[in-house]
């Protein structure tokens, strides 16, 4: 009886270092990852990564991560300042060039960074807020203040439109075809084009605090596309 719990024991001892072992093995595989990440990427702030599955140290011997989640505060990708960046992978290869199975990100585009855009595309001096479902679009014509409510949308892979809701002046609500003529073109046909790898797809857009939210989806993407574009 002795020899059979001294048994036991030694068993559950040898399980448990190598928990630990794998552990410790993901948490610096987990760290290493993040380190790169800041290196590559612009911006970034507040960077985690788990990989979940369980044990870690099998997943590394057959050379595909089953599952990993990550997220950053902020971060910068194509000239865009994007924020609550998420993001969910699937089959994440251990070796260069690094592929993703499948995946999906999500993250906030700042209001400025669309103040931007939309300043280069109509010539407008525009001031962009976000709020119940909306982007207003506020500018001066002629000493007025002329508001313009729009909501996103995915115009096509790599594409958001705007649909104009209302166009508010001094003097009440007018449509948008009572606006100048070039005016009128610019804010109906505008386009905000995002620089994004090949497999990736955008999937859906909506209007939160501060600025857009921007959901994309992938298929076999390599992951230092995802970082330089």
């Amino acid at each position: 009886m002795k020899r059979l719990v001294g048994l036991l024991v030694t068993l559950v001892v040898i399980v448990a270092v190598a928990v630990v072992a794998d552990r410790v093995a993901v948490g610096a595989a987990e760290r290493g990852a993040v380190t790169a990440f800041e290196q590559q990427a612009d911006d970034v702030s507040g960077a985690q990564l788990d990989i979940t599955g369980f044990p870690f140290l099998t997943q590394l011997v057959r050379g595909e991560l089953t599952h990993v989640t990550g997220s950053a505060d902020s971060a910068s990708f194509g000239g865009y300042a994007i924020s609550d960046l998420q993001v969910e992978a699937d089959g994440v290869s251990t070796s260069e060039p690094y592929r993703i199975a499948s995946g999906t990100a999500s993250g906030v585009i700042a209001a400025e960074s669309l103040q931007q855009i939309v300043a280069e595309q109509t010539g407008l001096d525009v001031g962009i807020t976000a709020s119940d479902d909306v982007l207003s679009l506020a500018f001066d014509l002629l000493g007025a203040t002329i508001t313009v409510d729009v909501t996103p949308r995915v115009s096509g892979p790599a594409e958001l439109a705007v649909d104009v809701v209302a166009v508010r002046t001094g003097l009440g609500t007018v449509s948008v075809d009572d606006l100048p003529s070039g005016i009128s073109r610019a804010l109906s046909d505008l386009r905000v084009p995002l620089d994004l790898p090949d497999g990736v797809a955008l999937d859906a857009v909506s209007v939160v605090d501060g600025g857009v939210r921007v959901t994309v989806t992938g298929t076999d993407v390599v992951a230092e596309d995802l970082v330089a574009s």
